[in-house]
């Protein structure tokens, strides 16, 4: 009699997880090329004043400046060589809102039919000021939610069923099957 397991190691679960990825990485990348009108990012960060969204920028693009108080909202990108190919450059545009929940209004200034097809947005608490925190995240995010509909509706009348495909491409980052799927919402 054999003493094989039924259940499956986790180097098991590794190796199909690989060939998975594998065989589906050709038939994505041509489905993303096809949707990606541009090698361009865009991040959108706003949040509670003082909360380090400027520094946070700073590292991100290696920059050793000491950080300013955002008056506004500021714009700034960075730009590298793309991996694999000495043709071209990456460019990330980097959108920061001062003031807290001050200036929401500005948040639909980059937040636009034409950007939220890369756009990804990063809200900023200070968790040091507990009573201002759950104010400014309803405040931000109603916001954000207000102005995303009004750029989908703007790009649904553009483009028929491109919202459709957004939501899809946006589920399919996750996974279906990953545990914190329920737990999250899309604001598309």
């Amino acid at each position: 009699m054999s003493d094989k397991r039924s259940e499956k190691t986790i180097w098991d679960l590794a190796v199909e997880e690989r060939d998975r990825v594998e065989n589906n990485s050709n038939k994505d990348q041509q489905e993303d090329s096809q949707l990606s009108s541009s090698d361009d990012s865009s991040i959108f960060i706003l949040g509670s004043k003082n909360s380090g969204k400027t520094s946070m920028i700073l590292r991100f693009l290696d920059r050793d400046e000491a950080p300013k108080p955002t008056t506004a909202l500021d714009y700034t990108f960075g730009r590298r060589a793309k991996t694999g190919h000495n043709i071209g450059k990456d460019i990330g545009h980097i959108w920061e809102l001062g003031g807290g929940t001050f200036l929401s209004k500005l948040i639909e200034i980059p937040l636009t039919s034409v950007t939220i097809r890369s756009m990804a947005i990063v809200i900023v608490l200070d968790l040091s000021l507990p009573n201002e925190l759950w104010h400014t995240m309803e405040t931000l995010l109603s916001q954000v939610k207000s102005k995303v509909s009004k750029a989908l509706e703007g790009l649904e009348s553009k483009e028929p069923g491109s919202v459709q495909e957004l939501k899809k491409q946006a589920w399919k980052k996750f996974g279906e099957e990953h545990p914190v799927c329920e737990n999250l919402f899309l604001v598309l």
